[in-house]
């Protein structure tokens, strides 16, 4: 325990959501929590009186700009880390997509470089293997014990998936380093020939694109990746959750004991199917898995409140407007979500009470903490990183892409009003963001210091 006037940073009399709820100070020496208690002092102190005060939030799953002719999108390092800030996330963890032909060691080392120096809150990375080479896999052990555990495998896309042997040997390559194997998690053969059926008879649009990846399709998916994980013997997530058939797989999972994890992106709980057919913003919607209805809503919703899904990232994705098939500006395919996660999900989440503050904070902070192995993140505990943030329950913003951060001309929720919303971001005992000011250079954010106990 700090001794008095030994404190650098003092968050006062906010209450604390998530390790015990009570109105209390965070005192902070360097760069780590070092005091939970009343009547604390430091050379500098924050009033948080009628805040929340929470850990910070950590996104794991977003999209940084990589420098290629698609899916490129338009949040580069600092832009992306500075929206990051203002929405009170302290870290994310971006994807390192290799490009086919490099090793992973090598694609690993350019996005490194690419990333140093940029950022203001701290980051980390998913290694996407992309090819089922076994020399590329066998690189999988050697790169988590270097601080990268979490892999991302794909069983969609062309130029990404992975057949079901190859998902096997690298889930078991993860499994021997103990780290955690992340699924997108997608039956490519039958959505290929649902898609040749809609074309053939005509069934053209985006109001026909949900019906080529139904429901049903991608519950088999999870089951088929969480049951080849489970014989790897590897810890394993799925990303983006859309389905009740997921839900339950996930479930089923998790009663045997299972390490499996499920993820709901923000876009999922909180949008549905029908603005596919609004061609303003339908374009930005061609999503795979696709949106869903009120049921799958209602069911990934459930999942979050039961614990059976256990975070809440947002696929952060953003691409500015661009001309469309008649020459009108549309939005490409891809979400904004990085900055406005904590505030949309206490608006309906905590404010609708589907969720308790305490269970908001688990899916946005703690949770992450422990899915993608963030051991010194996610507490206000002492001896863990002084990553807080004061959330003002009773700020009210609407959303706009002009109040926003992010690198784009417009937002997923343009036009949507919250009431509360994070006023002061500190990552690591600096403080980042405070009442509408950014505080730090970039470059102040670090790579994020990541494993797993085995």
């Amino acid at each position: 325990m700090a001794r008095r006037g030994e404190l650098d940073l003092v968050v006062k009399g906010g209450r604390l959501v998530g390790d015990g709820g009570a109105v209390a100070d965070v005192g902070i020496a360097g760069e780590r929590i070092a005091e939970i208690g009343v009547r604390l002092h430091g050379r500098r102190e924050i009033d948080a009186a009628g805040k929340l005060v929470l850990p910070g939030a950590i996104d794991g799953h977003v999209h940084i700009r990589t420098e290629r002719d698609e899916d490129a999108y338009d949040d580069t390092f600092t832009s992306g880390s500075i929206a990051a800030a203002f929405g009170g996330v302290t870290t994310f963890i971006d994807q390192m997509q290799v490009e086919p032909g490099l090793m992973l060691a090598e694609g690993l080392r350019g996005r490194l470089d690419e990333a140093e120096g940029c950022c203001v809150v701290d980051y980390g990375f998913h290694i996407n293997p992309r090819e089922p080479r076994r020399e590329l896999l066998d690189e999988i052990p050697a790169l988590a014990r270097e601080g990268f555990p979490s892999f991302k495998f794909f069983m969609n896309y062309e130029g990404y998936a992975l057949p079901d042997d190859a998902l096997l040997y690298g889930m078991q390559r993860v499994a021997e380093a103990g780290g955690l194997a992340v699924v997108h998690a997608e039956n490519k053969a039958v959505i290929g020939e649902l898609a040749r059926q809609n074309e053939a008879a005509g069934r053209t649009g985006l109001r026909w694109y949900g019906s080529a990846r139904p429901a049903v399709m991608e519950g088999e998916a999870a089951h088929r990746a969480l049951a080849i994980a489970r014989v790897a013997g590897c810890r394993v997530l799925v990303f983006h959750a859309t389905a009740a058939e997921v839900v339950m797989e996930l479930a089923r999972a998790k009663e045997t004991g299972y390490p499996a994890f499920g993820e709901a992106c923000l876009h999922y709980l909180l949008l549905d199917e029908s603005l596919l057919e609004d061609p303003d913003v339908g374009p930005a919607f061609e999503l795979s898995p696709p949106l869903r209805d009120e049921t799958h809503r209602a069911a990934l919703w459930a999942g979050l409140v039961d614990g059976t899904l256990d975070v809440v990232s947002t696929d952060h994705g953003p691409r500015r407007l661009a001309p469309g098939p008649s020459g009108r500006l549309v939005p490409p395919r891809g979400t904004s979500g990085i900055e406005v996660r904590l505030a949309l999900l206490h608006e309906f989440g905590v404010r609708t009470g589907r969720l308790s503050p305490e269970r908001w904070v688990e899916v946005c902070c703690s949770g992450p903490a422990e899915v993608f192995g963030l051991p010194s993140k996610g507490r206000l505990r002492p001896g863990y990183d002084a990553d807080v943030v004061v959330f003002d329950p009773e700020k009210e913003v609407t959303l706009s892409h002009a109040r926003l951060h992010s690198n784009i001309d417009h937002s997923t929720y343009e036009g949507t009003t919250v009431r509360g919303y994070p006023v002061v971001t500190i990552c690591r005992g600096e403080v980042v963001v405070e009442d509408g000011r950014l505080c730090v250079e970039p470059g102040f954010g670090q790579l994020a210091a990541r494993g797993f106990s085995l």
